[in-house]
């Protein structure tokens, strides 16, 4: 298991708290987040990659998602950015985050969609992320219903798994 896709997890992990957060801190002791990190672990661990046939197409589908990642995480920071901005002068509301944050779902949306991916394992990818979204939307709705609930978001594991599936398969491409 590679490193940088434990960090891609954990790194994904935080961002979720983040992102339905709703402007309620809570403390976390330090235990909490030890047993939240094993947990990540654990779920990337047994989790065994798909085998997919390699294709002539398969650097160029591993580049776009690589992109989609880079470029859907540059614009994730920037709406995180804003919204700490935006708490620190005192000027968040919980409607305008709940917005920006049906902003960021949406436009993970549209940005998987709008991928061009011609390979099957690639095709495999876009729809654990997309699964992962669409349980993303789900636990900012029922937040929204019920704000003062505790949700977990249960499609964190297809995230993982498109996260450990694409850097296997980089890992199994040819060095140019």
């Amino acid at each position: 298991m590679s490193f940088h896709v434990k960090s891609n997890a954990l790194i994904l992990a935080i961002s979720s708290c983040l992102v339905l957060s709703a402007c309620q801190k809570q403390q976390e002791t330090k235990e909490t987040t030890t047993e939240n990190k094993s947990e990540i672990e654990k779920q990337i661990e047994q989790q065994p990659t798909k085998k997919f046939a390699n294709t002539p197409n398969d650097g160029k589908d591993i580049a776009t998602l690589i992109d989609f990642q880079e470029r859907f995480s540059n614009m994730s920071d920037e709406m995180e950015n804003e919204l700490m901005t935006m708490q620190k002068e005192g000027n968040l509301t919980p409607e305008f985050e709940i917005e920006r944050r049906k902003d960021v779902i949406n436009s993970a949306f549209s940005m998987l969609k709008a991928l061009d991916l011609k390979t099957e394992q690639g095709r495999y990818i876009q729809g654990l992320l997309y699964q992962y979204w669409e349980g993303q939307q789900t636990v900012l709705k029922q937040r929204q219903a019920q704000p003062n609930a505790s949700y977990v978001n249960s499609s964190l594991d297809q995230y993982l798994q498109a996260q450990k599936q694409l850097q296997q398969w980089k890992a199994s491409q040819p060095r140019s």
